[in-house]
């Protein structure tokens, strides 16, 4: 299961820039399972140091949040660790590089805001209790804790403040997270930690948040006509998503494969498939960047689960899905200005 071993993974990832997450923001469209929470993305083998944005200098504000500054050097270490790029990368990926670390610098600053204004201090002895647990992992690796923050290319202090701030999120939400709570999520996702399967092919419309809500209301009407021609047998599913998606999977008659009640795909769409038995198609499904329609071909039982055995990963799980919760929150309030040419 996708938890069980996160722990050692989320106190290595510990020298992140940003807190790791499962399901970040906009990332989860239909495909491949979400990284492992606390895990860091794998570095590709040849990589390029990035370039600051054409005409600014490390102390040149890209973007405030609240008033605070977030500087072209921030971002330059941020895409170093984020995600390096291949040597020769087109002017378009470096782009979308720098647009990707941005958002990771803005969350992680509106989580640090959030807590110093609503969260418990943290002590100087939990801080360096928690350092010297990270210590104790990396000297498993021949590993220091100054030779990771090089690897990583942070700062001791970034280090603390990272440290501080998981260690302030988990006293904040720690009893905010009943029993009631808990076993109310577990069985709302039990399939996930029953490991529960099932087999689906996909079919895609893309459209865009700032689509008007004509126009998504034609494509909704557009997916809808579709799924009646595969109903009433003029299509077959799979010659259908050949024929109208617009995904890349759409060519292979929108195969996606056998994913989990979570993190594989957006949860509108693996709500939906859960709930259907093999065969079926489901009725248009919008989601942020498209109208979905999905078919179960297969549903594969898991081994099975009890409350008292997963309670630890439902715990983990829900400690991260209301760290987004209130970071999505912080977002609609916050003041942010970005200023990156």
């Amino acid at each position: 299961m996708r938890l069980m071993n996160t722990r050692k993974n989320a106190l290595l990832a510990l020298a992140g820039l940003a807190m790791a997450s499962p399901w970040a923001s906009a990332q989860n469209r239909a495909g491949p399972a979400a990284p492992v929470p606390g895990q860091p993305p794998a570095r590709p083998p040849v990589a390029a140091v990035p370039n600051l944005p054409a005409g600014t200098k490390e102390a040149t504000p890209v973007a405030t949040v609240n008033g605070q500054v977030i500087t072209a050097g921030d971002l330059q270490q941020a895409m170093r660790w984020i995600a390096p790029a291949p040597a020769n990368a087109p002017s378009t990926m470096e782009r979308q590089r720098q647009l990707e670390a941005l958002g990771f610098l803005i969350d992680n600053l509106l989580m640090e805001q959030f807590l110093k204004a609503h969260g418990p201090a943290v002590s100087k002895a939990e801080i360096d209790a928690k350092l010297a647990e990270l210590a104790g992992e990396l000297k498993k690796q021949d590993k220091t804790i100054d030779s990771m923050c090089k690897e990583q290319g942070i700062t001791p202090d970034q280090l603390v403040t990272n440290v501080r701030t998981k260690l302030s999120w988990g006293a904040f939400a720690a009893p905010r997270i009943t029993d009631k709570l808990l076993q109310d999520y577990y069985t709302g996702y039990k399939d996930f930690f029953d490991g529960t399967m099932v087999h689906i092919s996909h079919l895609a419309l893309r459209v865009s948040p700032t689509m008007p809500a004509a126009e998504k209301a034609a494509m909704q009407a557009r997916v809808a006509a579709i799924r009646e021609e595969i109903a009433s047998g003029k299509i077959t599913f799979e010659n259908a998503a050949k024929k109208y998606s617009q995904e890349a999977n759409g060519a292979q008659g929108g195969v996606i494969g056998f994913i989990p009640r979570k993190f594989a795909v957006e949860e509108d769409v693996a709500k939906v498939a859960f709930a259907m038995k093999a065969g079926e198609v489901s009725q248009p499904i919008a989601t942020e960047f498209a109208i979905n329609l999905v078919k179960v071909n297969e549903r594969r039982p898991g081994p099975g689960s009890t409350f008292a055995k997963a309670k630890n990963d439902a715990q983990e799980m829900f400690t991260e899905e209301l760290f987004q919760a209130v970071l999505a929150q912080q977002r609609k309030t916050a003041k942010i200005d970005v200023m990156l040419k």
